[in-house]
């Protein structure tokens, strides 16, 4: 019976990895990460003049920005049929914030990006609000 399980849970970890890998493959034969997703990721390094993309690999990208006031960074996961993007803000004023979203593989880069600055402005705008300089920044 054991040797039954650990039959089972090997097979299983084996197709894990081998669909994993032939995403890879498959984001690759579409250009990779940055050409697939070219055009959110241009909006992303448009937000700000030090933004570039710091990191590769088969199925994610990762686009940041660091300065005296922080860092930002919005890695993107290509997953099983969803693109997951995370976005990540450590500053010394407003502390450590993290956000993801999901969206279909195909889904429209400009709604992706509509939803993301939707979602952003709303969320720093809650964290602003929460802040106990928030005077200054509303003046």
């Amino acid at each position: 019976m054991l040797i039954f399980i650990a039959v089972i849970i090997a097979f299983v970890v084996i197709k894990f990895f081998y669909d994993m890998s032939q995403q890879s493959i498959q984001v690759g034969k579409q250009g990779g990460m940055a050409n697939k997703y070219k055009v959110l990721i241009g909006y992303l390094l448009e937000g700000h003049q030090n933004s570039r993309i710091i990191g590769q690999t088969g199925d994610s990208l990762t686009v940041g920005c660091a300065s005296t006031g922080g860092q930002t960074i919005f890695n993107l996961v290509q997953t099983f049929g969803s693109l997951t993007v995370e976005w990540k803000m450590e500053s010394p004023l407003f502390g450590k914030h993290r956000l993801e979203w999901q969206f279909p593989e195909y889904e429209d880069q400009e709604k992706m990006m509509r939803k993301l600055t939707n979602d952003l402005e709303k969320y720093q705008q809650n964290v602003i609000s929460a802040s106990p300089f928030r005077d200054s920044f509303l003046n």
